[in-house]
């Protein structure tokens, strides 16, 4: 069975309710799909990689999700580059109160909606893609193309 690693990135000291509600959606979308995805000989591995102290320099790590495969020898990918999405930084209060300092989120960018707690279609599609990239011997799914994944898939 191979692992996909999912880490999802927060820190100890500081309480950011989209941060909380990105660990939530996590948490329930791979008890849900850790069922299907044993029957494709896939383990989730649901990480939370909790960083000390938050300062300007390492702030924006806060609510990074990201997936890796160590059997497939993947290391770990973006959310956001895993589906080809932007992202920008957006001010969080919350963050900004418990740190100390003026705190801007990570946003993922969709089309013209950003997205501070991540929902689950936008992790589920990571989970998926990255995945069935680990199937495919590690050969990268992205928004672009499938990297010889899903042969014939563009009528080739």
């Amino acid at each position: 069975m191979k692992d996909v690693i999912i880490r999802h990135y927060l820190f100890e000291q500081i309480e950011c309710e989209p941060t909380h509600q990105t660990g939530a959606t996590l948490r329930k979308l791979c008890s849900q799909m850790a069922p299907k995805l044993a029957k494709l000989d896939i383990r989730l591995v649901f990480q939370e990689a909790v960083l000390e102290t938050p300062d300007e320099e390492n702030i924006w790590m806060m609510n990074r999700v990201t997936f890796s495969c160590p059997e497939e020898d993947l290391p770990e990918r973006d959310l956001d580059e895993i589906l080809g999405l932007q992202v920008t930084y957006e001010p969080c209060r919350t963050c900004s109160d418990k740190a100390g300092f003026p705190v801007s989120c990570r946003t993922v960018m969709v089309e013209d909606q950003g997205y501070q707690a991540l929902p689950s279609g936008l992790i589920a599609d990571a989970m998926l893609r990255f995945s069935f990239s680990v199937l495919s011997g590690g050969q990268a799914c992205d928004s672009h193309s499938c990297g010889g994944c899903c042969e014939g898939c563009h009528g080739s």
